[in-house]
């Protein structure tokens, strides 16, 4: 969100240029990586070229495309590409790791982003009007707080104990964070988040949207990955295969959501898109087993890419269209901060189910990878409980979607809407004063 802030003030195709950089030189140092501190810590790098590349790129999005039938479908594309990239990982990344290691990963990394950087030449400046931004320091520190405190107590909960005194302090900074970020932001002019912006509902069902898909996706991959290795025993290239449902349903559907959003806006691909995720966390609950055939695997794998590209276009586009055009840099830094917090909790919260569960049934919790190939039948048991609570989130998500994605009643000339409240504004013609003509008299001509 930062980022999002940086690129409204310094220029959208700048921001973008120097995040490619920023990933560049990550990519690089995770590839020589000597051990697992110093690839963590490059991961870090990657992650902040990453945040200075995707606010610019949707603003950037929204600039280029002013109706908003074409923007609709521009972003249904942009997701469709982005979608079907985070899709192909386990493929891609399997046949590079299994043919040439776990370091050629970044150096493919290393030349798509050569190539991107040179075709950011084709890119509008991107520059706003208007006052430059200031930056908030404060909030950031904040919100990184909240955002640590509670992902270092769900990971750490199922080992350490819940009561633990460093998952209770976690959780007390967390919410001391969050506590203190409100009146911060109102004494700040431009706060990295406004509060004032989560009163808008349909902005708050375009975070909801994307926390919750992207929760879905980022937690079946990370279990999913066991299951399909340490339980069933495929190779990487053929887990990355046997997840290519997911890529296809992402890459057709998106396109067709970016559609459907461009003219009607985004209530019905977005509740739908949920109500597929449910299918799929459902299915997958009732047949996940040491043993379970394939085609209903696979048709649960087809769901959710289905319903990841159901979802993205119309929250992108939601978030975009709720705030001032020279703000769009903020907005598209909400949807991305929204992906990669529901990335966090999809990891965090399925592991710590499957965690819990495990310990419940009496395995040892410190290497889930070999629980999941010595104890299969228990392995898969704590998966259903974790798909189960998947899917009830996104039925919960659905309806919630439905509610605040609903476009706004017609409202009478003079109404300004601010969200859910209505103000109205009197206006007031000017009455000239009564011896208007006699003081005109008396000041003369205008010079």
């Amino acid at each position: 969100m930062l980022c999002g802030a940086v690129a409204d003030r310094y220029g959208r195709r700048r921001t973008f240029r120097v995040g490619l950089l920023v990933c560049v030189a990550g990519s690089l140092l995770c590839g020589v990586a000597p051990h697992a501190p110093a690839l963590i810590a490059a991961r870090g790098v990657q992650g902040v070229g990453g945040a200075l590349i995707a606010p610019p790129a949707l603003a950037l999005i929204a600039n280029l495309f002013p109706d908003a039938l074409r923007r609709g479908r521009a972003l249904g594309t942009w997701r469709a590409t982005a979608g079907v990239s985070a899709a192909c990982g386990p493929l891609v990344g399997g046949m590079l790791v299994q043919a040439a290691g776990w370091r050629s990963l970044f150096a493919v990394s290393v030349a798509g982003a050569a190539v991107l950087h040179a075709g950011t030449r084709l890119l509008p400046p991107g520059v706003v009007d208007g006052p430059p931004r200031r930056l908030d320091g404060l909030g950031n520190t904040l919100a990184a707080l909240v955002l640590v405190g509670f992902t270092f107590a769900l990971i750490d909960g199922p080992s350490r104990g819940w009561l633990s005194r460093p998952v209770l302090v976690a959780v007390a900074v967390a919410v001391a964070a969050a506590v203190g970020y409100v009146p911060a932001a109102r004494r700040r002019p431009d706060p990295v988040l406004d509060p004032r912006h989560l009163a808008i509902p349909a902005l708050r069902g375009a975070v909801l949207t994307a926390v919750v898909a992207y929760l879905a996706l980022g937690g079946f991959t990370f279990v999913n990955t066991f299951y399909l290795q340490q339980v069933r025993g495929f190779s990487p290239l053929a887990t990355g295969l046997l997840t290519l449902p997911t890529t296809l349903g992402t890459l057709v559907l998106a396109n067709v959501s970016g559609r459907i959003v461009g003219r009607h806006g985004g209530r019905l691909p977005a509740t739908v898109g949920h109500l597929s995720f449910v299918a799929s966390m459902t299915l997958l609950a009732l047949t996940v087993t040491v043993d379970a055939g394939l085609a209903p695997l696979l048709v649960g794998y087809l769901l959710l890419g289905a319903g990841m590209g159901l979802v993205n276009p119309p929250a992108t586009n939601t978030a975009v269209n709720s705030l001032p055009r020279e703000r769009a840099g903020v907005a598209s830094a909400i949807t991305s901060a929204s992906r990669q917090i529901g990335t966090n909790l999809g990891v965090a919260v399925l592991g710590a189910v499957v965690v819990s569960v495990l310990a419940l049934t009496g395995q040892p919790t410190d290497d889930i990878a070999r629980v999941a190939a010595e104890a299969g039948d228990d392995f898969t048991t704590a998966l259903r409980v974790a798909y189960a609570l998947v899917a009830a989130t996104a039925a919960y998500c659905a309806c919630a979607t439905w509610r605040l994605f609903r476009p706004p009643p017609d409202r009478p000339a003079g109404e300004e809407v601010w969200g859910s409240r209505t103000r109205r504004r009197h206006h007031r013609p000017r009455q000239p004063p009564a011896n208007a003509q006699q003081q005109t008299a008396q000041k003369g001509p205008p010079r």
